[in-house]
């Protein structure tokens, strides 16, 4: 959800990521254990290696996409293998990049609090690559030459169209990425993102085409099956296949919405441990010392965070941001990069999310505004609400309290991640906090 970062010395044992599919450090709690189901132990058909030259695959049965995914990555040096052409472009083409993100004008905001690498949006590579309407493309497609690195994220479910997607940014981009983890409804009418998940043999014709064909790497990104055994097939395939690295987020295919879940991080560290490729662990981080546990429990080469993002974009800088200064910082990069007024709204949106519910009147003013005047207007009418809730507050950014499902208790004006709710199972009616991945402070 979608990349941002800084430079890491190269004696420094950590370096990190971020993207819009596609980075930190504190000293985390004691783990708690993390949990895996019956079916993760049970055996199955599937022929799993160490090696993933001998994978078995199975035969194949034969309205917009998302603008805003932002996706930060955070990468461990010491688990890199110079000698492996697949760490060579970690390190040389990404640079060992600490944080990844997207689009535009969010990548240059995310570049400024930390942001090494940044993914596009996931484009459509059909349409991106029609060559008889080129208003796709001509909308969509957006960089320059300090946008760099970059990997640019289609969605595709034939060989050729990937390609022709791909070879049309080659040039201005240093990786390009197979979205195979999308679990949305226009994934599923489209037939891609993790709606292919069954399709093997195709998968693997979408990336061994564009590898032979392609003078930069191609990358994937999945979810996870119920078995193990299944997910490190599945893994393996891609690596056979010519993927240069792997994101993989620790959920399935069904698990979104408030059917979202935990993450579930060891079937990522199977991952990591059967294939010899950069693997990017992706799902349940919301707060930046959340990074380290993560990779600690996975054992993966880098951390992608994708919504967290959204909501706070100085995430990397592991500081409280309040949200009205974020937002005119953004609306300031605006003025000079031309940016959709649906993609400020959406990204407004989500960082004033806290204090929305409260001031309704601005929510409807911003709902309704298409000109940069118009937002910074709305902004700074919530600036001022808010700076008098400061005023009146104890709040004390050094003493941060959790609540009792392990999310931080934080006040209306600072970004602040997503809280996802769940049915609760006694009532299937009332929602209840999801709950943590990892146990608070």
């Amino acid at each position: 959800m979608h990349i941002l970062a800084r430079i890491t010395p190269p004696s420094a044992p950590r370096f990190f990521f971020f993207n819009l599919s596609c980075k930190f450090l504190s000293a985390m709690p004691e783990k708690r254990p993390l949990q895996t189901s019956q079916s993760d132990t049970e055996n199955d058909s599937f022929s799993v290696s160490k090696k993933p030259s001998t994978v078995s695959i199975p035969v194949s049965e034969s309205e917009s996409v998302s603008d805003l995914q932002s996706t930060e990555l955070a990468v461990d040096s010491s688990l890199s293998k110079p000698e492996n052409p697949a760490f060579s472009f970690f390190a040389t083409a990404l640079k060992n990049s600490k944080y990844f993100l997207a689009p535009m004008a969010w990548r240059i905001l995310a570049r400024r609090y930390g942001a090494q690498v940044c993914f596009t949006p996931m484009f459509h590579a059909k349409m991106f690559s029609d060559k008889s309407n080129r208003a796709y493309f001509n909308d969509m497609w957006q960089t320059n030459e300090h946008d760099r690195p970059l990997i640019v994220q289609f969605c595709a479910n034939d060989p050729d169209s990937f390609l022709q997607a791909a070879l049309l940014v080659q040039d201005s981009a240093d990786a390009v990425d197979l979205n195979l983890g999308c679990p949305q409804h226009i994934a599923r009418r489209g037939k891609y993102g993790a709606y292919l998940m069954d399709e093997w043999v195709l998968i693997s014709k979408i990336i061994e085409t564009a590898s032979k064909n392609l003078k930069i790497p191609v990358t994937a990104k999945i979810r996870v099956y119920p078995e193990i055994e299944k997910t490190i097939a599945y893994a393996q395939m891609l690596v056979k296949a010519g993927a240069k690295m792997l994101t993989v987020h620790g959920r399935l295919k069904d698990q979104k919405g408030h059917k979202t879940g935990l993450c579930d991080w060891t079937k990522i560290k199977a991952v990591r441990d059967s294939v010899d490729v950069p693997v990017v662990a992706n799902g349940g981080i919301l707060y930046f010392e959340d990074v380290e546990y993560c990779l600690k429990e996975t054992g993966a080469n880098g951390v992608m965070i994708a919504e967290s993002h959204l909501y706070n974009p100085t995430f990397f800088n592991n500081d409280v941001s309040k949200t009205y200064e974020v937002a005119l910082e953004y609306l300031e990069i605006c003025k000079s990069v031309l940016t959709k007024p649906a993609y400020i709204r959406a990204h407004l949106f989500k960082i004033f999310r806290p204090c929305l519910s409260t001031y309704t009147e601005q929510r409807s003013k911003l709902a309704s505004a298409v000109t940069l005047e118009e937002f910074t207007s709305v902004v700074l009418e919530l600036k001022a609400e808010l700076q008098k809730e400061e005023s009146n507050s104890s709040f004390d950014h050094n003493d941060i309290q959790f609540d009792s499902y392990g999310y931080k208790m934080l006040p209306n004006w600072v970004c602040q991640p997503l809280v996802r709710t769940q049915f609760d199972p006694k009532t299937s009616v009332s929602k209840i906090p999801l709950g943590r991945t990892i146990p608070p402070k």
